[in-house]
């Protein structure tokens, strides 16, 4: 025997209503942006430990200079200084503008 369940696609239930299920499946691609970038940043600063063990942390790995105090309270998982991040920006945003010619 076969049992119904509520919220299935072709009956009355609470997913009957595909706005219903499209926003369910919207909150869930939400959940798991979110989760994917709480992981990034987890890793990101698993590896800023790692360098304060090596004492590496702070220095910018683009030009070796310190990184601003005041960055590294902001983000502590940052690797490189302003100038070195906006060049690297710089470069990033020439490329996608090239691929995309």
């Amino acid at each position: 025997m076969i049992e119904e369940f509520p919220g299935a696609v072709d009956d009355d239930g609470p997913l009957a209503d595909p706005a219903d299920r499209g926003k369910i499946y919207e909150d869930r691609e939400v959940i798991l942006a979110t989760r994917s970038l709480l992981v990034e940043r987890a890793n990101r600063l698993a590896e800023a430990l790692e360098r304060l063990r090596k004492s590496r942390y702070g220095i910018c790995e683009e030009c070796g200079e310190a990184i601003a105090p005041a960055r590294l309270q902001a983000m502590p998982e940052v690797t490189a200084c302003v100038r070195c991040q906006d060049r690297l920006e710089g470069k990033a945003a020439q490329g996608r503008v090239t691929a995309s010619s």
